[in-house]
Formats: C-alpha cells, structure tokens, sequence
C-alpha cells in the first residue's frame, strides 16, 4: 500500500489546533511552538530545555501516521504491529533519528520501521531503470490517501501555521473563512510575523526558519522583547522543501520551485482545510473519538526530555573586564561540530586561556549553529570563522586568539 503523510499532517492540524486553543483561552504554556521537525524538537531538547513545556505535545505527520498504522491499521489487517512494516520517503535525515525514538514504538514494535530520503529512493529508482515518464499515473491508496491542501503546505515554512491558522478560524468562529492564502506567514524572510483576528482574539503569529533565526527568536521571547502566541519553527532553511535528504540546492531557485509546486497543488484541491477531510472526520469516529481525547493523546502526542551535551554555554574566568570588552570565542558543539571533536577542542581552549591568565580578555562560550555543517567543526574568533577543526588545531586556534589579542610574542611562547 502507497499512503500519504499528508493525511496525518491534516490529523495533526486538528490535534495541534485545539491543544492551541486551549492554551489560550487559559494563558498557560504560551507561545506554543509546533512540534512536527524533529531537528527543532532535538535542538530545543539539547539547547533550551526550559522551553519545552511550551512545544506542542502533537507527533509530527510521520509518527501519528506510524501509531495509527500499527496501532489500529494493523488490527484491521488482522496482523500484530510487528508484522506491519512502515516505511517513509522523507526530504528528512532527522526523520531517521526520530523514528528511532525509544517513545514511539506499539507493543514493543517501532511505529516506523524504515526511513529512506527522497535522495535514497531517487537513487534506488535509478538503479533499478524505471523512467518516470513511461510510467502511467496511479491514485494513493486508502484510508490513508487523501489530504486537503492545508496538509500539503505542511512542507514549506509557513505552510504549518496558515493550516493551523485555517482551521483555528473555523473551529472559533464556526464559519468558514473568506480568502485562505495567509500571504504574511509565506516566503523564505528569516522571520515572518502576523496578527491574524479570529473571532475576538488577536492571534500573534511567528514563523521561522534555519535554526540561527529560532535561536535569535528564543532570545528575543525569553528577554521580552519580542511576544507571540504561536511560533513554527523548521530547522532547515525553507522548511522540508529544502531537507538535509533533498537533492541539493546550491542556488536556493529549487527551493522556490518545490514552494510554488506545494502552493499550486494546494490550490488545486477540493478540500483546503484540514477540519474538512471527510477521511480525518471518520478515524476521529472509528478510533480516537475527538482531537484531545484520552485516545488521540495516547496515539498521537508524546514528551520531550532534556538532551543536554554540555552542563553551560559559557566558561567563566575571574575578570574585573566588562564582558563587551572581551574578545568573543564562539565553539559550535551542534552535532555535526560535535562528531568531529569540538566539545575537545572547547575544553583545550579553556585550559590554555586559563594557563596564559588571559581570561581577563577572552570569553569562551558554547554554541549552536552556525550552518556551516559543511565545514565541521566551526570555531568563532572576534569576527573570524575557522572552519575544519579538529582538536589538533587547538594551539593554532589560540595563536589565533593571541593574534586578535596583539600578543603574538607571548602566544609563540606559549604555543
């Protein structure tokens, strides 16, 4: 059976939408952040633990529709969940890590047995001869295969919040909205912000992209300067569309082209919304009785649980210096940093800032990401990045930290 995750981005809208909701007519827990990139979720999870209660409980599309498909599907099929095998094409390489997840599993058996990229499949697709335009189009199977547009959208950022902020007007006010296009939460701006009115209630609405901007968000959210009452947050640049698991996209023209296919295809559904897929309507009545239930809490949401590498972001030296004053050393310790030795090369730049007594001039920190996996491990000095280091560079690193500090003499010394 060929299935659509699209339908279970439908699913989550709901779920995620009256979870939504609730908070806010309570005021707890907001913003809520969506869920659904399991990247985000794993950064949150590592970096800003303090943020999670704020995360929406909600499975992303991926693992609702594995629960559902082992949980409920396979009962159907008169099989055990371990005889089921589900496996998803995603534009993800965070996919893999999620399915892999020790909470998402029915009756000891992984609700997502296999994850292959669009990349994998397109390379196996290759290898086995097949020649897409000799091939005659064929429908999704069901019950699993039809979407409204608002599931599709899923796939692009900003296309999460205007599904949810489709049904979210629907659900309030119980019409059905004028124009569905939310043109203020579309496009690839590092920050997109709205103020959507539904009903009596002015939603404040924040979308970003590329983990450098959620972290900048973060900041702006946790120091007041910034307020919102829902925030999408997709850690690749442009959303799914442009998937560590995609084919590359060096010029960012592809990115635009899949965006204006997912925004086509949106257009050219029946159904937009997600609140009317008949198909979402009728698991709610076989299996999970309403959004929020006893049921669809136990099949669809989850918790998250604190990852951190590192117990601080910074290492403190005594120091009568202002900290503006200090030349700021930055060491990325995101995973692909991390794999290739940068927490070693942290610790060795600590004990030689401390050995030379010049932690008076020097703050050493923490941090992630750069978005420069590609030259793993990044290193920050002043306003110079050193990339491809490796835990046998670190005395070139502090000779370099000894050069912006104009000390070059005592650095040799010391190197």
């Amino acid at each position: 059976k060929v299935f659509d995750t699209s339908f279970t981005a439908d699913l989550t809208v709901l779920e995620e939408c009256t979870e939504f909701l609730g908070r806010l007519q309570t005021g707890e827990r907001l913003p809520q952040f969506t869920s659904c990139c399991p990247g985000w979720v794993k950064y949150a999870e590592q970096y800003c633990p303090e943020m999670l209660p704020h995360l929406s409980t909600c499975r992303s599309p991926q693992q609702m529709f594995g629960s559902l498909a082992k949980r409920y599907y396979a009962k159907e099929l008169g099989i055990s969940p371990d005889k089921l095998k589900v496996v998803s094409i995603m534009p993800c390489t965070a996919k893999k890590f999620e399915a892999a997840r020790p909470e998402f599993t029915t009756e000891g058996s992984a609700d997502v047995d296999l994850v292959l990229t669009t990349q994998e499949l397109a390379q196996m697709i290759e290898e086995a001869g097949l020649v897409f335009a000799e091939l005659d189009d064929d429908s999704l199977d069901m019950p699993f295969g039809f979407t409204s547009g608002a599931g599709v959208i899923f796939g692009v950022t900003g296309g999460v919040a205007e599904a949810a902020l489709r049904a979210a007007y629907e659900m309030v006010t119980k019409d059905e909205m004028g124009p569905l296009n939310f043109q203020q939460v579309r496009g690839f701006s590092g920050l997109k912000a709205a103020a959507v009115e539904i009903g009596d209630t002015t939603v404040r609405v924040a979308v970003v992209h590329g983990l450098a901007n959620a972290k900048q968000l973060l900041e702006d959210i946790k120091s007041g300067k910034a307020q919102y009452d829902l925030v999408e947050v997709m850690a690749c640049p442009g959303g799914c569309i442009g998937g560590a698991g995609q084919p590359v996209d060096k010029t960012g023209e592809a990115k635009s082209k899949r965006a204006q296919g997912i925004y086509r295809a949106d257009k050219g559904q029946q159904l937009r919304r997600s609140t009317d897929n008949p198909l979402i309507a009728r698991v709610y009545e076989k299996w999970l009785e309403a959004p929020n239930s006893e049921a669809a809490h136990e099949a669809l949401h989850t918790h998250y649980n604190e990852r951190r590498r590192i117990a601080s972001k910074g290492i403190d030296f005594v120091s009568e210096q202002a900290p503006d004053q200090k030349l700021e050393v930055a060491v990325c310790v995101g995973t692909c940093c991390y794999t290739k030795g940068s927490y070693e090369v942290l610790q060795d730049l600590a004990g030689r800032i401390e050995a030379a007594g010049i932690g008076d001039q020097v703050s050493l920190k923490a941090t992630f990401c750069f978005e420069n996996c590609a030259g793993a491990a990044n290193v920050q000095i002043g306003d110079k990045m050193v990339s491809e280091v490796t835990p046998r560079k670190s005395a070139a690193l502090f000779m370099e930290i000894m050069n912006q500090l104009q000390v070059r003499g005592k650095a040799e010394d010391l190197a």
